[in-house]
């Protein structure tokens, strides 16, 4: 299931990132890899995403969230 489709306040694990390398590797750097567990906290209006992995948020537009694969957790 693509990040877009989770509800606000679902947790789930990251399954895959397919971005080009680039955004992968920056998107790892921010702690967002395959594994991870994290928390849909909020959606805005444009498509975008704010996450929470541990203590940290991330912001994240709709383009890269349509990338990213997660499992329900």
């Amino acid at each position: 299931m693509q990040l877009t489709a989770l509800p606000p306040g679902t947790r789930a694990h990251v399954r895959t990132v397919s971005a080009d390398s680039t955004a992968v590797l920056r998107l790892r750097e921010m702690g967002l890899r395959p594994g991870t567990l994290l928390r849909l906290t909020a959606r805005g209006a444009s498509g975008s995403r704010v996450v929470s992995i541990g203590a940290a948020r991330l912001a994240i537009d709709a383009a890269t969230c349509a990338l990213i694969e997660v499992d329900p957790a």
